[in-house]
């Protein structure tokens, strides 16, 4: 039922992508129409006043002082339209006059030492925009008499702008839709985990059952059995093994479960998970020692222990298969720092380059030649999704060995 919710979801989150496409794509496409239609706009406000000017110098009577109707007519028209900051200064860049700049408009001598400041500052600076124009009796007189500074417009200031704010706009577009998709990816990843971990439990099920059924009726027939201490033997071996894959049963039940922590001591469960594994050791060929040292013997957390007791078997599977040809220890080393248990787990097998370090966490990514690089993928999952707690490779060398840390929050 759970699997059923989450590809639902999926699909919907699917939908919602190719929604997001269509509908951001024209919605980018409007915005920026607008946007350049609005500057369109305030170029052509701008530009009227040269066809203005045209018109009524061409409606003018002919007795009219031109001097007289051009200095009018930049007081009445051009001057209150103008939205920049414009300085008028002497021959010697001396202001003098000045609009839409935030200083009163008295005589320069009168101002506070920081309003001089602050013209001179803005006519240096246009200055070195060439934004300025002298002011001569003629083009043939070299004398320059005073100076012209201008700002940028609203317009222009738009304009500037209007790059910036399209590759804004298209960064944003582009950063959503990226995450948009690690987003489905993920919870593809989540439902092809859970989905596995529910049938592979499923599966389990049926056969557990029928075999916990078996050892149930030899047990009431042992009562005629000549030899009942061999095949007593036999069926604690058998139930035992039955447990076991109850176990494994129920650890894959739990994944995409909602967790239920209880008070436990790592402690145990780290020297349980040793003599599970030290009572096979000598099925391996070279010989391999488990050396714990734990200084959390008395220090309980709230965990799902027996999640926890599957992420150290698979650690520790990982460190003995490193060692397949070589003799060695793995050192197990727990202890606690500000409010935080610390489990360094190292061998002294194949080791692996400085590349891996991440990459080995990932489904898939093994340096067996056979496995499905499921183990360290699954502690990963178990210890920084479940337990908000983080494993890393602490160190490796090719060749040495490698070191792996576990990191589990106390509270």
């Amino acid at each position: 039922m759970r699997f059923g919710k989450l590809q639902k979801k999926a699909n919907n989150r699917n939908l919602l992508l190719k929604i997001y496409f269509i509908t951001g794509s024209v919605l980018l496409l409007v915005l920026f129409i607008i946007f350049t239609n609005i500057v369109i706009n305030d170029v052509k406000k701008d530009v009227q006043i040269v066809p203005d000017l045209y018109s009524k110098f061409v409606g003018m009577p002919t007795d009219v002082n031109l001097e007289h109707f051009l200095f009018q007519y930049f007081m009445e028209e051009i001057l209150p339209g103008i939205d920049y900051p414009i300085i008028l200064t002497d021959s010697l860049k001396v202001p003098f006059s000045w609009e839409n700049i935030e200083i009163p408009k008295e005589n320069f001598d009168q101002l506070e030492i920081r309003q001089q400041n602050i013209l001179k500052s803005m006519v240096r600076r246009m200055e070195s925009k060439h934004s300025m124009i002298p002011l001569k009796l003629s083009d043939e007189d070299d004398k320059i008499y005073s100076y012209v500074f201008y700002g940028d417009s609203q317009t222009m200031k738009q304009l500037k702008m209007m790059p910036y704010v399209g590759m804004a706009f298209i960064f944003l577009y582009i950063f959503l839709g990226m995450y948009g998709v690690y987003t489905i990816k993920k919870t593809e990843r989540d439902i092809l985990w859970v989905g596995l971990a529910k049938e592979t439990a499923h599966q389990f099920g049926t056969p557990l059952s029928s075999l916990g059924g078996w050892i149930d009726v030899l047990h009431s027939k042992m009562g005629n059995c000549k030899d009942k201490k061999d095949l007593q033997g036999m069926l604690e071996f058998m139930q035992g093994d039955v447990e076991r894959l109850s176990t494994v049963a129920s650890r894959f039940g739990k994944v995409g479960s909602v967790m239920k922590f209880q008070s436990c001591s790592l402690h145990d469960i780290i020297l349980e998970t040793i003599d599970y594994f030290e009572r096979r050791l000598p099925a391996v060929s070279n010989k391999i020692e488990i050396k714990f040292e734990s200084e959390i013997k008395d220090k309980k957390i709230n965990l799902d222990p027996d999640l926890i007791k599957w992420t150290l078997e698979n650690m520790f599977k990982n460190c003995i298969d490193s060692m397949k040809q070589k003799d060695g220890n793995i050192g197990v080393k727990a202890f606690s720092h500000k409010n935080k248990t610390y489990i360094h787990i190292a061998d002294e097998g194949s080791g692996m380059p400085k590349k891996m370090f991440k990459k080995i966490f990932r489904p898939g990514v093994t340096n067996k030649e056979r496995g499905w690089g499921l183990g360290l993928s699954l502690a990963n999952r178990i210890v920084e999704e479940y337990h908000n707690g983080k494993i890393k490779v602490l160190e490796s060398e090719v060749g040495i060995g490698t070191t792996f840390e576990i990191v589990l929050p106390e509270v």
